[in-house]
């Protein structure tokens, strides 16, 4: 879908975003592997034309999940590979 969110996406994010009202990731307050695709999954919304800002724990999420060491290493190799589109 492009350019907006479905109801059932909706719902989805609110229930993100109420889980995240209370801690930290989607586990509780230690990263998992649950986070690590959910993060991927998140960055995704951009291209499909999904604005996630109206979530404010999940861009807070993201926002503490791209600055971990190895994210931020990670999100740097990826952005020095050529685009194929």
């Amino acid at each position: 879908m492009r350019g907006g969110v479905s109801g059932g996406h909706v719902r989805r994010f609110d229930l993100i975003e109420s889980g995240l009202a209370t801690q930290d990731y989607l586990m509780g307050n230690r990263f998992t592997v649950a986070d690590a695709y959910l993060f991927t999954v998140l960055g995704w919304m951009k291209g499909f034309g999904i604005d996630l800002s109206r979530w404010p724990k999940i861009a807070a999420y993201m926002r503490r999940i791209e600055v971990r060491p190895s994210v931020a290493a990670a999100l740097e190799r990826e952005a020095a590979v050529p685009s194929v589109a």
